[in-house]
């Protein structure tokens, strides 16, 4: 996501070898993923010659909270099980981590991944 941020002029599109490539994401894994991403509605994709992916919305407006719910909802869910003497401890802990989690990831977008990969040069 963040490499098609680099590359996001709302038109162009960035071949999933590229992206691989780049990444060093095995092929078949990025291919997973994309369509993932895809099903989601966070890329498009163009088949053919010219073909490849591209993001749907702007990189300023796409949190990274949004890439991860897309991807991985059951990673921020609730952690219920109160079970036990200590369940109610380690719920509230849980919680905790949960609401802190999702607040430093809405407040990344894909832009600021974007502009912090990208390399510096100094003269």
């Amino acid at each position: 996501m963040v490499h098609l941020a680099r590359k996001h002029d709302g038109q162009s599109v960035v071949r999933a070898d590229d992206i691989a490539e780049s990444e060093a994401i095995p092929s078949s894994f990025l291919a997973q993923i994309l369509h993932e991403l895809k099903r989601t509605g966070l890329v498009t994709s163009r088949r053919g010659k010219t073909g490849g992916w591209k993001l749907t919305s702007d990189p300023a407006e796409t949190t990274l909270l949004s890439v991860v719910e897309a991807l991985e909802p059951e990673s921020l869910g609730q952690h219920l099980d109160t079970a036990g003497d200590s369940g109610a401890a380690v719920s509230k802990t849980w919680e905790e981590v949960r609401q802190i989690s999702r607040k430093i990831l809405e407040k990344h977008t894909l832009e600021s991944m974007a502009a912090s990969a990208e390399p510096m040069f100094y003269i």
